[in-house]
């Protein structure tokens, strides 16, 4: 062999490696992995939920002797499951086309109330001549 055979030697070793990688069969696909393990299935009693729904069971609208201010009464029921806290009786008294004309919030008289329970509560507000009903809503906060 001559010289130059000898300097084209690593060459050709190197054509032929990567021909015989490039012809060999691909790598085999690895296996899914197993499943999880099945959890046993059991049973938890849940709790009902508990929710507040308030009602105004009823109202009155009482004039001072004077004629000065009207005091508006009534009775907030709790028609829910749970327990209400710091409840607010809002009072609108609203002229003939429906516009608010004044407006007035109380507390009521029970800190709590149960499901079932009730509770009053008054607002006075200044007796006016435009006004033609009153609206009241309870809210709780």
């Amino acid at each position: 062999m001559n010289v130059e055979t000898y300097r084209a030697l690593p060459l050709l070793l190197l054509f032929i490696s990567a021909w015989l990688t490039s012809c060999a069969a691909p790598a085999p696909r690895p296996l899914p992995p197993p499943p999880p393990a099945a959890r046993p299935l059991s049973e938890e009693e849940l709790k009902p939920l508990e929710r507040v729904s308030l009602a105004i069971t009823g109202h009155d609208e009482i004039p001072s002797p004077d004629g000065k201010t009207v005091t508006v009464t009534g009775t907030v029921a709790n028609r829910g499951t749970k327990p209400t806290r710091q409840v607010v009786v809002h009072v609108e008294a609203l002229n003939g086309d429906g516009v608010i004309v004044l407006t007035g919030d109380s507390e009521v008289t029970s800190e709590v109330i149960p499901p079932g329970g009730t509770a009053s509560f008054s607002v006075k507000l200044e007796n006016r001549a435009d006004v033609d009903r009153y609206h009241v809503e309870a809210l709780a906060r």
